[in-house]
């Protein structure tokens, strides 16, 4: 298995995944001083299940401050990512559309729009044929509203995690792949370091990041991750006249589905 970069014997935190959490948090962390960070990826950035992410950029639909400000915040990084580390994101500001197709929906995306512009997102509720006109091969008979944010849009996962590695990687942190963790190491209930499959590595903090596999680490350690991967699906369609790169991004919850543009069909 191929070791990019030398496993440094010691650290002050080690990010154990390299999808977009990992490298955000590697990013992060050296962006606040903490410059001693190592991420180790078992294989190779995104290789896990960042690589087919949707990709998808949305600040509306939370009632959570939090929520919303860090919504809010990512979108602007992924905005100006490129200028920092010279890797583009993908980010494309091509709107969002929420639909509501029944009258509890209406009523609770009336609450959430209040409370997004209150902290600041433009959402701006649509009439069928207003949704009609900004996503014309959607069949709007059967929705109440919609609603839009023009900001909000899609970016590339890939792209995203590859910035923000570069990213931390320009503020020091080190960033080695081909290296699995096997095992954190603790001592008297404190983390002392992480056992990998290039030799043991020393640290104060363990950052899981490893996604799907989250879990299965934490229970080595004795911690409990609330998470567990379900299988989903997606269909991409043939070419489909109308269909261009500049569709804003729909979502029907009525449907459980989202559309967007993807090499011409959807």
């Amino acid at each position: 298995m191929r070791i990019d970069g030398a496993l440094p014997q010691r650290a002050r935190v080690v990010v154990i995944g390299g999808g977009v959490i990992g490298c955000s948090v590697a990013y992060h962390l050296a962006h606040m001083g903490w410059r001693d960070v190592v991420l180790l990826e078992r294989d190779r950035i995104t290789s896990g299940t960042t690589w087919h992410a949707a990709g998808l950029m949305v600040t509306f639909g939370s009632t959570s401050e939090t929520s919303t400000e860090m919504r809010k915040y990512t979108r602007d990084l992924y905005a100006r990512l490129e200028a920092e580390t010279g890797q583009a994101t993908g980010l494309r500001q091509i709107g969002f559309i929420e639909c509501a197709a029944d009258r509890d929906r209406l009523e609770e995306y009336r609450r959430v729009s209040a409370f997004n512009r209150l902290c600041g997102v433009d959402v701006q509720e649509l009439s069928p044929r207003e949704v009609s006109a900004l996503f014309p091969l959607a069949r709007t008979e059967d929705i109440l509203a919609g609603f839009y944010v023009k900001e909000d849009g899609r970016v590339d996962p890939v792209d995203v995690t590859m910035a923000l590695a570069k990213g931390a990687r320009l503020q020091g942190a080190t960033i080695v792949e081909g290296v699995a963790a096997t095992q954190v190491l603790t001592r008297g209930g404190a983390v002392v370091g992480v056992a990998t499959t290039a030799g043991a590595i020393e640290c104060e903090y363990v950052v899981n990041c490893a996604g799907i596999w989250a879990r299965q680490l934490g229970a080595a350690s004795g911690v409990t991750v609330p998470l567990q991967a379900a299988e989903h699906y997606y269909l991409l369609t043939e070419p489909i006249a109308g269909v261009h790169r500049d569709l804003p991004v729909i979502e029907d919850p009525a449907s459980h589905a989202y559309i967007r543009e993807e090499g011409a069909g959807c």
